[in-house]
């Protein structure tokens, strides 16, 4: 008996090659999505390790203030500063050490220097302020301000801040121990 092979019809011929390749174009793009999310997650994390980092200097700040008790009002206080850069040399004398002997507006100085120093190289385009308000007794705010990533939108902060244009800023509110 001869044998009836079963032949698939002439109007299917490369129809599964059309199906291979409407599946990669498919799968590319999903791919192209899937990079474009990497790409936004990494530009999150950076910017929320910045929000840290910036943080834990304000924090570090407000700590100096309060370890360092001074008479009279917030307002004359040596720890307000601008959002200038410190200078490259060390306020003299230098307040570091066991066995260094400064007085209580030498001490700040050296904080401020020292604090601006880190927040300089623990941020991209790290600067620091510390500002004062007459109106609120007793209370000294700490501002650092650094540079996002492009992709990244962060939130505007607020215009009593003085924040430097194009930065993102983050605000410490420190008590100032009064007499």
């Amino acid at each position: 008996m001869p044998s009836n092979p079963i032949r698939a019809p002439r109007g299917q011929a490369g129809f599964s090659m059309i199906e291979a390749l409407v599946a990669i174009l498919v799968l590319s793009f999903g791919l192209l999505a899937l990079a474009g999310f990497q790409l936004r997650v990494l530009s999150d994390s950076v910017g929320a390790s910045n929000q840290n980092i910036a943080a834990q200097l304000a924090g570090d700040m407000a700590d100096r203030i309060r370890a360092n008790p001074m008479s009279g009002a917030a307002s004359a206080s040596p720890y307000v500063a601008d959002w200038a850069a410190a200078d490259a040399t060390e306020p003299t004398p230098s307040c570091a050490g066991a066995k260094a002997s400064c007085t209580a507006a030498q001490l700040a100085a050296h904080d401020l220097w020292t604090w601006k120093h880190r927040v300089a190289v623990a941020l991209p385009g790290g600067v620091a302020d510390v500002q004062s308000k007459k109106a609120v007794g007793g209370l000294l705010f700490v501002h650092i301000a650094w540079d996002e990533p492009a992709a990244v939108n962060p939130i505007a902060p607020d215009s009593a801040w003085s924040c430097p244009t194009g930065k993102a800023c983050q605000e410490a509110v420190v008590a100032v121990p009064q007499p």
